[in-house]
């Protein structure tokens, strides 16, 4: 059986509306991991607000749309391992927004250095994260 079944959710415009809405969190990080990258430089000393928003949303990005792409076309063969795999890209990227963005934050700002700053930063991450 090399065919596979697409829920009707994942065809046409229905599949789209659903990328652009998982897109745009992906976005978001993206862009405050270069505002992070002007900021702080390019040292590695920052890792996690400088390359891994970004890299990781060049890769969940790539990962969504080729995933949206492939499911969208009839193929002969079956590529359900690589959709596997690229359909837990953006997930994985969500559990990083929401755990290190979000709730390291939180607790940075809890913990560390008290900051009301940092606490809202991180609750703020977490509410983009459920849209």
């Amino acid at each position: 059986m090399d065919s596979f079944t697409v829920a009707p959710e994942l065809r046409g415009t229905k599949g789209d509306i659903l990328a652009a809405r998982i897109e745009v969190p992906i976005l978001a990080a993206m862009i405050y991991g270069i505002v992070e990258f002007i900021r702080l430089g390019w040292s590695l000393d920052h890792y996690f607000y400088t390359y891994a928003p970004v890299l990781g949303g060049v890769a969940a990005s790539v990962g969504l749309f080729t995933y949206s792409f492939i499911v969208s076309v009839r193929q002969k063969r079956s590529w359900k391992n690589l959709l596997v795999l690229l359909g837990f890209l953006p997930y994985l990227y969500s559990l990083y927004i929401i755990g290190v963005l979000g709730l390291y934050t939180i607790i940075e700002g809890v913990v560390g250095v008290f900051s009301f700053w940092s606490m809202i930063s991180g609750i703020f991450w977490i509410f983009v994260d459920f849209i």
